[in-house]
């Protein structure tokens, strides 16, 4: 059964193209009761306005400028989130507070229910931004927080997350992260950056060209296949040690690594044995499982949420076509039959929905389709649309496009809506979209 979104209103196949080529010869909770808890079955946007930045004192202009900034990226993150309607205050800077208080009956007149009042205070030689979220029913603050210069973005994604928390009864995905390939020389090294763009860093030095990044449950750790030598080999990069060790290096093709959802397993293809079939690999066991047994190429395993599914590809019928089957190989059925060329599945966190991506006039697009079969839907339109990664609340979508001329990292909500690129370099593939991640503090 298909779960209600909130929402507005209303690699080209890379990895099963190379294995056919490698088989040719030669976060912190908010404390409280949650405020307007938004049911599973009803989604209502909540119409909240941002007020404008309270000047108290006289702090110094680059602080101010600052504290603007940081404002910025916490309406463009509630606003990405699609739990709320955004209200725009009329021009006057004096609008919606009266004598230094805030104007409930005002604000409600533009159709807000909530209001964020952001201030920056400057009183014996400190500085101190706060955010101040008011519920203008019950007419009183329902939250508050601190929002440190020196801590930066980091610190406007925390305190976004804190008010999604806090009045959506959600978490949000502020603070989440993206793993992807970037061009690196001749090859490509795993790069991560905040969901939105910014912070961008290297994560390895192969130099070689590293594949189909996975993150662990509990984002300590990402799988990702390395091209080394003639070999194709899983490594697990542990991001607080900034280490990595091989996980599997046999010959043959190993490729697609996926983390079970209790992080005990990898789900991964692997040619050892022939053709590449999909495997399960037992961490704690260091063992192998074989789930497919077919003269087909069966790549891209993708978890359901709950563990007990896995969809993949495989050409076992004439074309590449999504296939479910349970979790220990039994009960295998075909997904879909629109299209002759279907790849690359990733399950959505909320169990039902299944991005893809698909061939439609000659152009790769990302789609969706339910568990059942049900539902088909193609969400991108224009150039090559590739890679599709949840976020890990189910309603958006990381891809690689070469609409605007090189390969970069999109975003898009989960009906295909708000498409737009990540401020990425070119040469930006297979994006992997964190779970959600604990605050770090400073």
């Amino acid at each position: 059964m298909r779960t209600t979104r909130p929402g507005p209103s209303p690699s080209r196949g890379l990895l099963f193209c190379g294995a056919l080529a490698l088989l040719l010869p030669a976060a912190s909770a908010a404390q409280g009761d949650v405020y307007l808890k938004l049911s599973t079955s009803e989604r209502k946007q909540i119409a909240l306005a941002v007020g404008r930045l309270r000047i108290i004192g006289k702090p110094s202009m680059a602080d101010a400028a600052a504290a603007g900034q940081l404002l910025r990226i916490v309406a463009d993150d509630l606003t990405f989130s699609l739990y709320y309607r955004m209200i725009e205050p009329p021009p006057d800077t004096g609008f919606g507070f009266r004598r230094d208080a805030i104007d409930h009956e005002a604000w409600r007149l533009i159709g807000a229910e909530l209001v964020l009042v952001p201030s920056l205070t400057a009183a014996k030689g400190s500085v101190a931004c706060t955010v101040a979220v008011h519920d203008l029913a019950q007419r009183r603050e329902i939250h508050r927080r601190a929002l440190p210069l020196a801590q930066g973005r980091g610190a406007a994604h925390a305190a976004s997350d804190e008010i999604i928390l806090r009045t959506a009864g959600e978490r949000g995905v502020s603070r989440t992260r993206i793993a992807y390939c970037g061009k690196a020389g001749t090859g490509k090294e795993l790069m991560v950056m905040d969901y939105d763009g910014y912070g961008a860093s290297r994560l390895t030095a192969f130099g070689s060209t590293v594949l189909s990044p996975d993150w662990s449950p509990d984002g300590s750790r990402i799988a990702l296949t390395s091209f080394a030598g003639p070999q194709t080999v899983i490594y697990s990069l542990d991001l607080t040690a900034r280490s990595s060790r091989a996980l599997l290096r046999q010959n043959g093709l190993n490729v697609s690594p996926a983390w079970s959802p209790d992080g005990s397993s990898l789900a991964l293809s692997a040619s050892r044995e022939g053709n590449p079939e999909i495997m399960v690999y037992d961490l704690r066991a260091n063992a192998q499982r074989r789930l497919t047994n077919s003269w087909a190429i069966d790549v891209s395993p993708a978890w359901s949420p709950s563990g007990r599914e896995i969809a993949f590809v495989s050409d076992r019928a004439g074309t590449p076509q999504l296939y479910i089957m349970d979790a220990d190989g039994g009960n295998l059925r075909r997904l879909t039959f629109e299209g002759n060329y279907n790849t690359s599945p990733a399950w959505s966190p909320k169990g039902d929905l299944i991005a893809f991506v698909s061939r439609v006039n000659g152009k790769f697009q990302v789609c969706t389709i339910a568990p059942t079969g049900e539902g088909y839907a193609q969400l991108t339109f224009q150039g090559d649309n590739e890679d599709p990664s949840w976020s890990p609340d189910g309603l958006h979508l990381a891809f690689s496009s070469d609409r605007a001329g090189s390969d970069d990292i999109w975003l898009m909500h989960w009906d295909g809506s708000e498409q737009h690129p990540v401020p990425t370099t070119g040469g930006a593939t297979m994006p992997a979209w964190s779970p959600f991640l604990p605050e770090q503090k400073p």
